[in-house]
């Protein structure tokens, strides 16, 4: 599978080895104006710091299924567990292979496409529930975990549809389909929590720092091109205007009043019946 530039532009701007929304626990307390870099890194540390408190008391071998480039995979093996990664990404893969040298195994390849050569007490998919069919992944961690292991899952579910196209209802699944695709497949939900108020205010931060200081930057740009070089400004808005709106309409995706219409980020831990 080739990069994700995205998930790589990410992590080379707010350097840090963590690739999801964070966790904040007060999030109505934060002035979005005083918010440093470093506050957005505690959150994600917070993260996984809270999403590792759903793991059973039982659990020694985990398999971190979407591993990114290995900031939850680490802190777990901080905490004494036994790690395994997996990951079809390439630039992850060397970031992977790199950092952890022969401390994790790395698997290579789509989970649905996993060979498991021996079982574990937990998979981990954090944030990346959304990229795995679900029939499939659900059939798959059976395959891969024990007797009586768990699945615990954090990531964003759709639970509204209307008629719109909004970005939101497309990279994300239905949430009463995955549940009852779980069942289906053996799996017991045992414990539940809604996280999208303790995620939001990221997106929220986004938003802020585009209005405050992207979009001005690019009024201007477009004010100066228009003023100094009124033809090629002319020739280049024929040529990037349909990809300008379609860029632009991309920015739903941190407006967090949406998704909070469309969308839920959840924590779920099954356990394999």
């Amino acid at each position: 599978m080739p990069t994700d530039n995205v998930l790589k532009l990410y992590s080379k701007t707010i350097q840090s080895s963590y690739l999801h929304y964070g966790f904040w626990d007060d999030p109505e307390k934060v002035d979005l104006g005083s918010l440093t870099l470093n506050d957005i890194k505690n959150a994600q540390l917070r993260y996984i710091d809270h999403l590792s408190s759903f793991i059973p008391k039982d659990t020694k071998t985990i398999l971190d299924v979407g591993c990114g480039i290995g900031g939850n995979t680490e802190f777990l093996l901080n905490k004494g567990y036994s790690l395994e990664a997996l990951s079809p990404d390439n630039y992850q893969k060397s970031v992977i292979i790199k950092k952890f040298k022969n401390k994790v195994v790395f698997h290579h390849c789509k989970f649905e496409d996993f060979k498991p050569t021996t079982y574990c007490d937990l998979i981990l998919e954090s944030e990346s529930a959304c990229y795995i069919d679900i029939n499939k992944g659900f059939r798959k961690a059976r395959e891969v975990l024990k007797d009586d292991g768990y699945l615990l899952v954090s990531d964003y579910f759709v639970f509204y549809r209307d008629d719109s196209k909004n970005l939101h209802l497309k990279s994300s699944h239905d949430l009463s389909k995955y549940l009852k695709s779980a069942e289906k497949n053996g799996f017991d939900l045992i414990k539940e929590y809604n996280q999208t108020d303790n995620t939001m205010l990221t997106l929220d931060y986004a938003n802020y720092l585009v209005e405050r200081f992207v979009n001005p930057t690019i009024d201007y740009g477009v004010f100066s091109l228009k003023k100094n070089y009124p033809r090629i400004s002319k020739l280049i808005g024929q040529f990037t205007k349909k990809k300008w709106f379609e860029k632009k309409n991309q920015l739903d995706l941190i407006n967090s009043n949406l998704f909070r219409k469309y969308r839920k980020y959840m924590i779920y831990l099954f356990k394999k019946i």
